[in-house]
């Protein structure tokens, strides 16, 4: 469901008839998301980490209603529309990444043993 929030603001936000309000909670969230400061120590186990998912999910589903009732149905009809093909798109970059990774392994194995 994150996925399809982020999805929805993204296209929600894109509309000319979204007010500027609808994206403050988001620029907020990506700040606290970046900000050292955070309302639990990241070095708390397991807690330090859930207090940003949860700040960071209510941000975002605040945003979400604060989209106009029509921009957000039209929003969640082009994210639906789109998923199929952004989920591609992702498991392409996963690919990459992956395919990376191992080639920097087996380069940096071939240069060691050189």
């Amino acid at each position: 469901m994150f996925k399809k929030e982020i999805i929805i603001l993204y296209y929600g936000l894109r509309d000319k008839r979204t007010a500027v309000i609808a994206g403050l909670p988001v620029i907020i969230s990506v700040i606290y998301l970046l900000s050292p400061i955070d309302l639990i120590p990241d070095f708390i186990p397991f807690f330090g980490y859930i207090d940003d998912f949860i700040v960071i999910s209510l941000l975002l589903n605040l945003s979400i209603r604060l989209l106009p009732g029509e921009v957000r149905e039209e929003s969640l009809l082009k994210a639906s529309r789109h998923q199929k093909k952004l989920a591609l798109i992702f498991f392409l970059i996963v690919i990459f990444f992956i395919a990376l990774l191992a080639g920097i392994f087996f380069f940096t194995r071939y240069l060691i043993n050189k």
